[in-house]
């Protein structure tokens, strides 16, 4: 009987070492000073026993090992069984190849043989060679169905850990350890924060190699806490080591000050970290340091700023999202899966915090792996693959794939990228996009095509043309958000209509609303095409121009160019070293162009020069004026002060000064272009 409740015991000892070793490993370190792995059951025949007085004495033999009962007094009979007072049980067993012993005390011990039950009553004490201790006020051993049971609290310790519940029930036959309610366990390690464990109920079950904590599982450790319905432990062959743990159900991790998770706490100036998932399962290495965590179904991890960081709370959505770890146990890369049962996709979000309709950015993408700092568990950078999508406020992105930096905040998209801002009628496509995520800054590169519309509320664009769509081409361009400023650089086009500026670069700033200026430099040349004048049919000649500059005002509605200005208009070209184009009040199209000072004009082999030339797009005039109008026509000269030219017509008229007014009609011979 002795030896039958011996391996019992121990059985059951065994089971509650395995809990702390469970406890010791969330801790994220091996733990020290294990229980017993292996017991040894021999079968036990008496060896003798005596009563001295009010001392009972007993003892079991089996070769050199023996089990020994003391007590105060025996008192008798009851029930059946026989009463021990002052009960006193040692006996020996094996672990690791060495023999220990283990003792029972209690104050009471009643002895059933026919069916085979002990019971301990009364400050019942389990104590190991190796230092566990099990303390409760009853345990019971029943042989017909070989359990062990204490239906009160039950508390244990071995070294710095230590734990209790309440209804403790140990099945030999099935393995099986139950703490039906109430457990709590803590451990404490030197240079170790102490991790505490509380659940409902505990189930061990050895045959499986698995442990259950069950019913409102809160696991805390410094600045590290752990919730869910269920804790799964899944064991080693020996019982000694944690090889995977899964919370299951609302499962929810929260770190405040440190990385998620596995970097020490207290490691710099990070917020805190909530990971929530229906399961986390928890992989380690042969030395208990973390190896993997996989959240999932679905799965999301919350960050909170820490003192000194932006103001804004990021977020990772997924379907599946695994935290690998270095050799120390240092997070250092978290990858996300979409595409679950539901199609889910990653995303990955930050929202401002206390700034009142500040609109959130987001990236979503199929999958994405993000890095982080071992040293201090912050961002590092990103990478999306697949259906890439960003989005801050009304701007949108997208592309296939992506890569974040964080010291940056840059966003850098390939794979067919695109730019969309609905609010700002603006759409961007190029070979590779650039995007500011906090400075709001974009860069693209190679075949940049840039189409402005005038559909949306305040998105007039910056250009002279009508009320097409403006399309800017080039191969790199630079927007600051800062200065407001576009580039459009290397073989710049910007075409709006048939009317179009081309030069080697084109900027495009916007000081404040309607104030919107556009100038071109390096050699420019523009195209402009005046409409026809209301019930006339024939559109007027379009207006090239070439110059070393161009400026245009949007709120002078004018075009101004600098340096050997050429301006052309069906037979008609005016050289000067400025010229200026009015446009209507609208701003759609040409009123009129002015050129000088001074301006020369030709028209077949006609050359005229004066101080001004200007330009009316309502009939198709060239006026110019001065002091001294010369007019040059093969053999033939002409002065005066004003010359009237008309687009596409064999006459000009020549008008003297005022004291002498004269008049000249002349006929105009057809000779090539120059």
């Amino acid at each position: 009987m002795r030896s039958r409740r011996t391996r019992l015991v121990q059985r059951a000892l065994l089971a509650l070492l395995v809990v702390v070793s469970a406890a010791v490993v969330w801790g994220l370190r091996r733990p020290q000073g294990s229980g017993p792995s292996a017991v040894t059951r021999p079968p036990v025949t008496p060896g003798g026993g005596s009563t001295a007085k009010d001392v009972v004495f007993l003892r079991f033999r089996e070769g050199a090992q023996q089990i020994e009962v003391k007590a105060r007094a025996q008192a008798g009979q009851e029930g059946g069984s026989t009463r021990l007072l002052g009960a006193e049980v040692t006996f020996p067993y094996v672990a690791e190849g060495k023999t220990q012993s283990a003792t029972i005390r209690a104050e009471e011990c009643l002895y059933q043989p026919q069916p085979l039950r002990v019971s301990f009553r009364g400050k019942v004490h389990l104590r190991t060679e190796d230092g566990f201790e099990l303390e409760t006020e009853q345990l019971d051993y029943a042989a017909e169905d070989a359990t062990t049971r204490s239906d009160v609290d039950v508390s244990f310790r071995q070294g710095s850990t230590s734990g209790s519940g309440r209804g403790l029930l140990y099945d030999a036959k099935a393995g099986e350890l139950q703490l039906q309610q109430n457990v709590r366990l803590r451990i404490e390690q030197e240079g170790q924060v102490p991790a505490d464990v509380e659940a409902a109920s505990l189930r061990v079950l050895r045959p499986e190699q698995r442990s259950y904590l069950e019913g409102g599982v809160v696991v805390r450790q410094g600045a590290r806490e752990l919730r869910c319905a269920t804790l799964q432990l899944n064991l080693s062959g020996d019982l000694r080591r944690i090889e995977r743990a899964s919370a299951i159900e609302d499962a929810e991790l929260r770190i405040s000050g440190a990385s998620v998770p596995g970097t020490p706490t207290g490691s710099g100036s990070a917020g805190e970290k909530r990971l929530h998932g229906r399961k986390l399962t928890f992989s380690f290495r042969e030395k208990g340091a973390l190896d993997e965590v996989t959240a999932v179904n679905p799965a999301s991890l919350e960050i909170l700023p820490g003192p000194g960081q932006a103001r804004e709370r990021r977020q990772v959505d997924s379907d599946l999202i695994r935290f690998r770890f270095d050799e120390q146990g240092r997070l250092i890369q978290l990858e996300a899966q979409g595409g679950g049962p539901e199609a889910r996709r990653t995303v990955m979000s930050a929202e401002p915090i206390g700034v009142k309709g500040a609109p959130a950015r987001r990236v979503a993408s199929l999958n994405a792996i993000i890095d982080v700092v071992p040293e201090t568990g912050q961002l590092s950078g990103a990478s999306f693959e697949g259906d890439v999508q960003f989005s801050d406020g009304a701007r949108q992105a997208f592309a296939q794939r992506a890569e974040y930096a964080e010291a940056t905040g840059l966003l850098k998209l390939a794979g067919e990228p695109r730019l969309r801002d609905p609010a700002q009628g603006s759409e961007l496509v190029a070979r590779r996009i650039e995007l500011g995520t906090r400075s709001h800054s974009v860069v693209a590169d190679e075949e940049v095509r840039h189409t402005l519309t005038r559909s949306a509320r305040g998105s007039r664009p910056a250009s002279p043309g009508g009320e097409e769509p403006t399309v800017f081409l080039c191969r790199h361009f630079e927007y600051d958000q800062t200065a407001k400023t576009g580039r459009y650089s290397d073989n710049a086009l910007m075409r709006s209509g048939h009317d179009e500026i081309r030069a080697p670069l084109i900027v495009v700033e916007e000081p404040a609303e309607g104030r919107r200026r556009l100038s071109a430099s390096g050699g420019v040349g523009s195209l402009l095409h005046p409409r026809p004048e209301k019930g006339k049919s024939r559109e007027p000649q379009p207006i090239e121009t070439r110059s070393r500059e161009l400026v245009y005002e949007e709120s002078e509605r004018r075009v101004v160019y600098t340096g050997e200005v050429e301006l052309r208009q069906g037979d008609m070209l005016t050289k000067s070293p400025t010229a200026t184009v009015f446009l209507t009040g609208e701003g759609t199209t040409v009123e009129r162009a002015v050129a000088g000072e001074p301006v020369e004009v030709r028209q077949g082999t006609r050359r005229a020069t004066g101080e001004r030339g200007t330009y009316t797009a309502k009939d198709e005039t060239l006026v110019l004026v001065g002091e001294k109008v010369v007019l040059l026509e093969a053999e033939r000269r002409i002065e005066g002060r004003v010359l009237t030219f008309q687009s596409g017509s064999d006459r000009i008229r020549v008008d003297g000064r005022e004291e002498v007014r004269s008049e000249a009609v002349l006929k105009r011979k057809d000779h090539p272009r120059p």
